[in-house]
């Protein structure tokens, strides 16, 4: 038997299994297609929140994330928030699902598009920055509906089926839809530069990034949408669009863009406003992943006073 069958064996089983996942996704969308997307994601949601709630894993990095930013909560104010943003977050995953279908029948509340026309008038482009909160593609959607198309860096899915299926959708709500990375980047830069409109998700840990304040606690905040417009002279406009459950809407506000001389500056800047969204409907936030945890051993986090010390955050 050769050296390189158990390999080529992996590498089949591998997609053999990607491949069942796609269908089995594939099959469960087309057999709920009749079903209004706001209702079958109602009928998903609290299923989703009591998984998260059961997935030790997912449940214990949510809590760890909570204490942390909370510590008044109890621990059952704790697993009901658990709950609410893991019935939001499988809200999204029915959308993201149905983007091609949902976005016909999207209804925006939108403000602020007066900061995309100014942005326009100076001809330099924008960047919108913006979280993992409500549904940022309904905020896509609404600058394309002002005449804004916006593109997005996007993470490749590790199914390479489901990849292919999800590039599919993205680029409904704008375009160029650009692979995280270094070849990614470049475009964005060179689209940005050319007087075109990109979003960027900001609130995700990247480690090295420098320690800034993020709902109080540091936490590695990656500075590249802020250096982007420092280059280029774009306006840095954060962005936000919550999901209003309750009138089957989202409320997308483009709030006034981020100025400043260092690009540290304009990012706390940035993650105060995402800070206070998050005060504000803290179950349209993803608390899943690990947001204020450092890999970076060599450099603890800073102190309240802004010194290093050796505490750890949480998931460390």
């Amino acid at each position: 038997m050769s050296e390189g069958y158990p390999s080529i064996r992996e590498r089949w089983t591998t997609r053999a299994g990607e491949w069942v996942l796609y269908a089995l996704a594939w099959t469960a969308r087309m057999l709920t297609w009749p079903i209004p997307t706001w209702t079958l994601s109602g009928l998903l949601a609290p299923i989703g929140g009591w998984l998260c709630l059961m997935l030790p894993a997912v449940r214990r990095r949510a809590d760890a994330n909570l204490a942390l930013i909370w510590p008044h909560q109890s621990p059952a104010e704790r697993r009901t928030m658990i709950r609410r943003a893991g019935a939001q977050f499988t809200r999204l995953a029915v959308e993201y699902a149905r983007l091609d279908w949902f976005v016909r029948r999207m209804d925006l509340d939108v403000r602020g598009q007066e900061h995309l026309d100014a942005a326009k008038a100076a001809g330099k482009g924008a960047i919108l920055v913006s979280a993992h909160y409500g549904n940022w593609e309904a905020a896509r959607l609404a600058a394309k509906q002002h005449g804004f198309e916006s593109g997005i860096i996007y993470r490749a899915f590790n199914n390479r089926y489901l990849d292919r299926f999800t590039m599919d959708l993205i680029p409904i709500t704008g375009e160029p839809v650009l692979q995280k990375g270094r070849q990614g980047m470049r475009k964005l830069v060179a689209h940005v530069a050319r007087g075109g409109v990109v979003m960027i998700l900001v609130d995700q840990r990247n480690s090295g990034a420098p320690f800034l304040d993020f709902m109080g606690k540091p936490a590695e905040t990656v500075t590249a949408a802020a250096d982007l417009a420092l280059r280029t002279g774009a306006a840095l406009i954060p962005v936000r669009a919550r999901r209003d459950v309750a009138n089957r809407k989202f409320d997308v506000a483009f709030e006034e863009p981020v100025t400043g001389e260092t690009s540290e500056a304009m990012m706390q800047d940035v993650n105060d406003r995402v800070s206070a969204w998050v005060e504000q409907h803290p179950e349209q936030w993803f608390w899943f992943h690990r947001r204020w945890k450092s890999n970076t051993r060599s450099r603890p986090l800073p102190n309240a006073d802004g010194r290093t010390g050796e505490t750890q955050a949480p998931g460390s």
